[in-house]
């Protein structure tokens, strides 16, 4: 039952988050990128606040639990989304889905370093590299690289380095601390390192003022913050930080669903190669090969 559970979490991380893409392209509303990440936060952030004491968290305390609140804060809150709202201003979607589908190449590495018992392997590494090529076909029949927009596309790439740092030292060093309690300061501190970053580049701070933009922000805020994040930090617990990063090569797959279900796009002879390289990828990745006579334990 527990793993059906787990699974279906899975499912609904991969959901929510591929229709972020979507809603942080439409949602910037005149705004400056880290003006509208930092207002996403705040309002994430205090949503976390009120949540800890209605879940009976407590609070992050000692050196330990501390550093990583203001790690996650400014490497996955601030740089990784700072990055990804700078660079989607100019990238296609699809174009920024690929370079994020790095993520699952650069935690296996991070793992290998940081973490005892993720270890890298042929096995691994090479179901890793077929995904990442599924999440290519996918998008490879109308993905237009422009060599002007290579510092957007680095900053991609930059954002899934940052998230893989933020997951491994969280799998480390957070096992004790309950997501809503990481989160809540997390979040709070990425939120003003943001707001820094909108001042400094010279775009203020202001509240959204149309109504679409509102109702963007706060999708983003709740389902792609509140809800995605407790639940990523809870399965983390339990799940290896790398099988968590395979997440981010079947959300393209859900963003084209969601394309072909509501905006009448029609999948390619590409989409379905694409989505069985990525299926058998991670199966290739996440598995691992039975000896005869072996019995694997439940983690």
């Amino acid at each position: 039952m527990r793993r059906f559970v787990d699974l279906a979490l899975y499912v609904l991380l991969c959901v929510v988050w591929g229709s972020t893409w979507l809603f942080i392209k439409v949602g910037y509303g005149g705004l400056g990128p880290f003006n509208v990440a930092a207002i996403r936060f705040f309002m994430a952030g205090a949503v976390f606040v009120a949540l800890v004491p209605l879940l009976g968290a407590r609070w992050p305390h000692g050196r330990r639990e501390w550093f990583v609140v203001a790690w996650v804060g400014l490497v996955l809150f601030a740089l990784d989304y700072g990055l990804i709202y700078w660079a989607e201003q100019v990238l296609e979607s699809g174009l920024t889905a690929i370079l994020f589908a790095t993520l699952p190449l650069i935690t296996i590495f991070f793992a290998h370093a940081y973490l005892p018992g993720d270890r890298l392997t042929v096995r691994k590494l090479a179901g890793t590299v077929l995904a990442f090529g599924g999440v290519v076909a996918l998008f490879g029949d109308h993905v237009r690289i422009d060599p002007s927009e290579t510092l957007p596309m680095l900053a991609v790439v930059a954002s899934a380095v940052c998230a893989a740092g933020a997951g491994v030292v969280t799998k480390r060093h957070a096992r004790q601390l309950h997501p809503a309690a990481l989160n809540a300061p997390a979040m709070l501190v990425g939120a003003v390192a943001l707001t820094g970053a909108s001042l400094a580049a010279g775009d203020g701070f202001a509240l959204p003022r149309d109504g679409a933009t509102w109702w963007a922000v706060t999708y983003l805020a709740l389902a792609g913050s509140v809800l995605t994040f407790l639940v990523y930090f809870t399965l983390l617990k339990t799940w290896s930080v790398t099988s968590l990063s395979f997440i981010s090569v079947f959300t393209p797959a859900v963003a084209l669903v969601l394309g072909f279900v509501f905006l009448g796009e029609q999948p390619t002879a590409l989409t379905a190669v694409g989505a069985t390289l990525i299926l058998a990828g991670v199966a290739l990745a996440v598995s691992r090969p039975q000896a005869p006579g072996f019995r694997p334990r439940a983690s």
